[in-house]
């Protein structure tokens, strides 16, 4: 059982957060596995307003439409007002934070919610429907829940791709960016740019030793180490951004070449999928019957023929001859799956 004092302080560090209402708070609480009356919970609020106030504040009771309560600590502070459209614009954010930074980094989110809260509590939150978020959340599919551990990692590449600084990768588990066959570990990493992808983190960077472009999911570099070596930003940039934009996604390509590839969607896919941003070089042309058409100058990966995979059936590969018998292949290995004992299999993986 949470005691009283205990109650009275969740209530407290809720308020601060952002204003609530008796339904709220009683969420709140029964996340932690406590059942408050709604009677209780005003006197709650009652001794919160008495007891936990510091300096400078002040508990408030606004009127929210059809009569319902919304309570708040007004801080005093001389922070801009917020107006409705600020309000669902920063919960907006807090519903499409991906899971791997919502809870592994909930203690920093918090003390912003705090410093946010200032702003709320001197704003008109009683004529906002959505100032508390509970109609605004992200169902986190496809997003990698990452620990602890591996917030520190990401810090640390952070850090190094600010500061110019080369690390040294030691030891690599996995293949989630196509790795290059002839990749040999450990190698002289210069980090470029921290990207976030499909619910992912990855590092973009250059092979001190080759010059080429390299990928890395931050998640599957099991062993690193920081350098004291400094790398020259422009000339490596460069380099990766040249090659990133002939990649479709983050997948290392299958050779060095960039092709033509014209796709034939369905009228109805077609006219859906258009709207999306895929590739800076995406053209759709709608055709006389109503389909339409994706053209594309970019390489062949393996995320780009997974995205093909993705339409099923709604989809036509006109060019290149390439992807066509890439495609093929892919489809006889999928068959065979289904019969015979299933092995690691990446047909695009480049030498």
């Amino acid at each position: 059982m949470m005691k009283q004092l205990d109650r009275l302080k969740h209530i407290y560090l809720e308020l601060n957060v952002a204003p609530q209402t008796i339904e709220s708070l009683q969420g709140s609480l029964k996340s932690l596995a406590v059942s408050v009356s709604k009677r209780q919970l005003y006197r709650d609020l009652n001794d919160v307003g008495i007891y936990f106030l510091k300096e400078g504040e002040r508990l408030e009771q606004r009127s929210l439409e059809h009569n319902r309560k919304v309570w708040l600590i007004n801080k005093y502070t001389d922070a801009i007002p917020l107006d409705n459209f600020d309000i669902d614009t920063y919960f907006l954010g807090k519903a499409t934070l991906p899971i791997g930074i919502s809870k592994g980094r909930s203690a920093s989110i918090q003390k912003i919610q705090s410093l946010l809260a200032s702003h709320l509590s001197n704003s008109r939150v009683e004529h906002n429907a959505n100032w508390d978020g509970n109609t605004l959340i992200g169902t986190n599919f496809y997003e990698f829940a990452y620990g602890e551990e591996f917030q520190g990692k990401l810090n640390e590449f952070i850090w190094a791709s600010s500061n110019r600084r080369s690390m040294e990768i030691i030891s690599y588990d996995g293949d989630a960016v196509s790795l290059y066959q002839s990749l040999q570990f450990p190698f002289k990493f210069n980090p470029v740019k921290i990207i976030y992808h499909r619910g992912c983190f990855y590092v973009a960077g250059t092979i001190e030793a080759t010059r080429q472009c390299i990928v890395l999911d931050v998640y599957q570099i099991i062993s690193h180490r920081l350098t004291n070596d400094k790398f020259p930003v422009k000339k490596h940039l460069a380099i990766v951004e040249h090659n990133l934009k002939n990649r479709f996604g983050l997948t290392n390509n299958s050779d060095e070449k960039s092709y033509g590839i014209v796709l034939e969607f369905n009228a109805f896919t077609g006219n859906y999928i258009r709207n999306f941003f895929w590739h800076h070089s995406q053209e759709f042309e709608e055709l006389p019957g109503g389909n339409w058409k994706l053209t594309l100058h970019c390489g062949i990966n393996r995320e780009l023929l997974s995205w093909i995979y993705q339409w099923m059936a709604d989809v036509k590969i006109h060019e290149p001859s390439l992807l066509k018998d890439i495609y093929a292949q892919q489809l006889k290995l999928i068959r065979k799956a289904q019969h015979h004992d299933l092995f690691y299999s990446n047909i695009t993986q480049p030498k």
